[in-house]
């Protein structure tokens, strides 16, 4: 995996400037410019489409008597048409209008015989469902986009962590308060906290989606990144011998994500139609 400070420095070299040997804490205007034009790229990229490697599915076990329940902790989106009542077999409908909400609401004058939900809040965003349930076994599936970005360094043994840092297992996340160099045993639990042998780590289940480390990695292609950062670098600086290809670049990450989405046709004596990602050009490639 390529790292951010390896893409940070490609970037430097092929811009021709010259930054510390760290990015994270570097007071350096440059260093400090492009993690700044880093994090905004990678988030570009994750809200330009729908990655796969984003997906996540969740569940909630209803309470009777109370209709609001915590979303997932790195919660970002919902897929639409997802809902389901996993015991009932029934769908939920939804997200339902500020309209419907409130009469559902509004004294119960209009009750609702199916399970309807609505996301709410801003900064502690709850997932409501009406009816009130009167069940305590029911369960809610749904499927999720996460707000994880971003990839802390693989944990291994012998591997020297700094305080407070994270790592990546098995596709989990956690953390650990105090710095050293990881024992023997693996981190594999998925809730609360255990010991490799020499450093605690705790499960963390929430959002990643800044750089926090040097070590860290972008979970899309390094290149379309760079290629990214490296434009908008050069945009601010006025280097105007860079082509522009980071939105070409990710359109085409993104159509071998989902292969039946990319089409060409035409020849050499017919008008050439191209197509990639949904998006479609008419005489050459977009």
């Amino acid at each position: 995996m390529t790292t951010l400070i390896e893409s940070i420095q490609a970037v430097a070299d092929e811009a021709g400037y010259t930054i510390g040997a760290s990015v994270i804490g570097n007071n350096d205007t440059t260093t400090k410019q492009l993690l700044a034009i880093a994090n905004r790229v990678n988030q570009e990229m994750a809200h330009s489409y729908l990655w796969n490697k984003m997906f996540k599915s969740a569940s909630i076990t209803l309470v009777a008597g109370q209709s609001s329940y915590n979303l997932p902790n790195d919660f970002s989106s919902y897929h639409y048409d997802t809902f389901w009542n996993q015991s009932s077999r029934w769908r939920l409908s939804g997200a339902i209008s500020e309209q419907t909400y409130a009469d559902r609401k509004g004294y119960g004058l209009n009750p609702s015989i199916y399970d309807e939900f609505q996301i709410r809040g801003i900064t502690d965003s709850r997932l409501e469902i009406l009816p009130v349930s009167d069940s305590s076994t029911d369960t809610i599936i749904f499927e999720y986009v996460s707000d994880r970005t971003i990839t802390p360094k693989k944990w291994a043994s012998g591997q020297s962590f700094g305080n407070n840092s994270y790592c990546l297992y098995n596709g989990n996340y956690y953390t650990t308060a105090t710095g050293g160099t990881a024992g023997a045993t693996p981190p594999t639990h998925t809730s609360g906290s255990a010991s490799d042998g020499v450093l605690t780590w705790t499960y963390f289940d929430g959002s990643y989606s800044k750089f926090l480390a040097d070590s860290d990695s972008t979970i899309f292609n390094p290149k379309t990144f760079e290629q990214g950062i490296l434009e908008r670098f050069a945009e601010i600086h006025g280097l105007t011998t860079i082509l522009p290809r980071f939105q070409e670049k990710l359109a085409d990450d993104f159509a071998r994500q989902k292969v039946s989405k990319t089409m060409f046709a035409g020849g050499e004596d017919t008008l050439e139609v191209y197509g990639r990602s949904g998006k479609i050009g008419f005489g050459t490639p977009l």
